[in-house]
């Protein structure tokens, strides 16, 4: 990271900020040879002290086969942003945070753990409340995403605002 400034890592609390502030969870997949890039809903959880992501995807598609060829992934989150310009120097920049990282990727098994991780994800839209159709379960799988290691990064404004 160039900006050690900005070098956030060691920080839970904003490292959990960001992550509530996040809409889309990008993951990064290998082919042969060209990066897959998915954006996500997702959930997310601290499970015995590590990160751990939810998304769910149909049972076909590319993602399900890049998956199951090396389950390895990178993955991308950012916090809300905003331009902010000083009119009187002439510039412009960017309050925002963002988080960088790789894991791991499996299918998350069985009904109950896939209607829990389920929730978990409406939870993080502030739909937990939603009454979706449980027989839709069977039409998709659910992955879990365990986080090996991440970055964060935020500017000194996004966390003034965010309460960091």
């Amino acid at each position: 990271m160039r900006r050690l400034d900005r070098d956030c890592s060691a920080d839970d609390s904003v490292i959990e900020k960001c992550i509530q502030d996040s809409q889309v969870l990008r993951i990064c997949m290998n082919t042969d040879g060209l990066p897959y890039i998915v954006p996500l809903c997702f959930g997310y959880e601290k499970v015995d002290g590590r990160r751990v992501f939810y998304f769910h995807k149909n049972r076909r598609g590319l993602l399900y086969e890049l998956i199951e060829k090396d389950p390895h992934c990178s993955f991308e989150l950012e916090g809300e942003h905003s331009l902010f310009m000083d009119e009187v120097k002439g510039t412009c920049n960017m309050d925002y945070a963002s988080i960088i990282g790789d894991g791991t990727i499996s299918l998350v098994e069985g009904d109950e753990e896939r209607k829990r991780t389920i929730d978990l994800l409406m939870d993080h839209y502030g739909r937990g409340d939603f009454g979706y159709d449980e027989r839709l379960m069977s039409a998709i799988l659910v992955f879990r995403l365990e986080v090996d290691s991440l970055t964060c990064k935020a500017t000194r404004g996004w966390k003034e605002k965010m309460g960091c």
